[in-house]
């Protein structure tokens, strides 16, 4: 695997990481937008389906 290809993993991989972890939609979108240009810029099929890395909003805990 050429070493641009095993950095845009490492990085892409580190931008999806980063937008679970935001509350703020249109920076998660920012950072999944980045990620899957990453992965196109190395020519691979994408491992992953982007769309279902974003997850509903954790609905709060409550006591019944």
């Amino acid at each position: 695997m050429p070493r641009y290809t095993s950095f845009a993993r490492e990085a892409a991989a580190t931008l999806l990481r980063m937008a679970k972890t935001t509350k703020d939609p249109q920076v998660a979108s920012g950072l999944i937008q980045r990620a899957a240009d990453l992965k196109d810029r190395t020519g691979e099929s994408p491992s992953v389906d982007i769309e279902a890395i974003v997850e509903e909003p954790a609905k709060p805990l409550t006591k019944n």
